[in-house]
């Protein structure tokens, strides 16, 4: 059960090769003459009067099919759960009121995503809240510590060159407690500005990683129409000539850099010019990026799982279901952040519970189903048809029927006069009992120790200083 062939080969083959001709005659800006000059030697044709970069079609041909191929495998598709916090509010599930968080808040989001079942990743991008005494420079500092001590990962905010060297001493402190090696557990991410534009400081903050031996990620997000042309053909075409830069950029930087392809384009609404995140036009790109994954021969992931809408609705859950969907089947995972609504603005503990319950219907959807003499029931057909009645209190009933039917904790399962004698309730207010009941029993925990923890804010807080000093 996949979707392949979105694109013929003729449109794989038009869009390739429009991206080339991006790379070939517009090139990329890099803000950095470093980085220029590592570029140049990887067969770039750098213009230093005007910091851009420039690729010969012949050369990144051979970069790009100079490689193993990944073939990928005949695998059923799947939906694989995540959550994170961003710059968001707290949707409080009692009042509805969209809360700033806090640190109480922060600790139970994450510890009911981690209650829930087939949650995967947990993460935390930037700090929602302020802490006293550290400065908002200081915040991809603070997001490390935030993070391990809620034991979920953190995104690899950097932003600021200054940040890199205190970086580095909060991941040797933590690999230094947790017992592990640093580059197992340093995680640096930046972004491109679209379209085509590498600014100096992401420059400085990848170099000053690769001269240390450490691999910091680079990733992009163009927005149909915004930051990228407003048609399909050409949204992807920018977004390709950009993923493919990129990995040029990274083979620059590191000799085994992998190609690896990610759908992260984003469509504005013509009438508000706002980026979003719920709408089909994005569902396509991933498909056709599921394409060009295959001609290539390497992975590619999809962007998707997520909504627009600001509180658990219809909205909520067509946008993030289509998403899931369709991701999954074109390129073999699709993914839904769990709770996340209003772009990454809101986190909402019920639409986690009602997203972990979609999550697992779509995989029950995708499920393999088992098929032999006993599956077939044909014995079963001869013994109900022979004495009258129905399949109900049958023995394959009885053994299989856990196994073959999808038995979901808060979607209906009554008829009308049922529901109105149980007070009817809808998927919202079910989610909302499974999230006050978890909280009735909620006790924070830290996820490191105490003398970690007291030396990794040290680090924050010399770091801090140093800021004040240099102003």
């Amino acid at each position: 059960m996949r979707l392949t062939g979105f694109l013929s080969s003729e449109e794989v083959g038009a869009i390739h090769r429009n991206a080339l001709r991006v790379l070939a005659e517009t090139g990329v800006l890099v803000e950095h003459e470093a980085m220029l000059g590592r570029l140049e030697a990887l067969g770039g044709q750098v213009d230093h009067a005007t910091s851009r970069v420039r690729f010969a079609p012949n050369l990144v041909e051979r970069y790009l099919f100079g490689r193993p191929r990944e073939e990928p495998q005949a695998s059923i598709p799947k939906v694989t759960l995540f959550s994170g916090v961003y710059q968001s509010y707290y949707l409080d599930p009692a009042s509805g009121e969209l809360l700033p968080f806090d640190e109480d808040l922060l600790g139970f989001y994450f510890a009911l995503a981690r209650s829930l079942p087939g949650m995967g990743w947990l993460g935390v991008l930037g700090v929602p809240f302020r802490v006293e005494g550290v400065p908002d420079a200081c915040g991809p500092l603070l997001e490390k510590v935030v993070a391990w001590k809620n034991g979920v990962e953190p995104c690899g905010t950097v932003q600021s060159t200054q940040m890199c060297e205190p970086l580095l001493e909060l991941f040797a402190c933590h690999a230094a407690f947790s017992g592990k090696p640093i580059g197992e557990l340093f995680l640096a991410r930046g972004y491109m500005i679209s379209p085509l534009r590498v600014a100096r400081l992401e420059c400085e903050q990848l170099l000053f990683f690769a001269e240390r031996g450490l691999r910091m990620t680079l990733g992009h997000q163009p927005s149909q129409g915004l930051t990228a042309p407003v048609t399909f053909a050409g949204a992807v075409t920018l977004a390709l000539a950009e993923q493919i830069f990129l990995f040029l950029l990274d083979r620059a930087l590191h000799e085994k850099a992998a190609l690896e392809l990610t759908a992260t384009v984003m469509t504005m609404d013509p009438r508000t010019a706002m980026a979003l995140y719920g709408r089909p036009e994005q569902q396509r790109i991933n498909a056709a990026f599921g394409d060009l994954g295959r001609f290539y021969g390497c992975p590619c992931r999809g962007h998707t799982g997520l909504s627009d809408a600001k509180a658990p609705s219809f909205e909520a859950g067509a946008q993030k279901a289509t998403g899931a969907l369709i991701t999954a089947l074109a390129l073999g995972e699709g993914s839904i952040e769990a709770g996340l609504l209003g772009v990454d603005e809101i986190c909402s503990p019920l639409q986690m519970v009602l997203d972990v319950e979609l999550a697992a219907s779509l995989n029950a959807l995708f499920a393999q189903p088992a098929i032999d003499d006993e599956a077939c029931g044909a014995e079963e057909v001869a013994a109900i048809v022979g004495r009258g009645g129905n399949f109900l209190d049958s023995d394959l009933t009885a053994c299989r029927c856990r196994t073959e039917f999808f038995l979901p904790k808060t979607w209906s399962t009554q008829l009308v006069s049922g529901w109105n004698s149980s007070g009817r309730k809808r998927d919202v207010d079910l989610a909302r009992e499974w999230v006050a009941a978890f909280r009735s029993n909620y006790a924070p925990v830290g996820h490191i120790p105490p003398d970690e923890e007291r030396e990794l804010l040290a680090i924050v807080h010399r770091a801090a200083g140093r800021l004040d000093t240099a102003a």
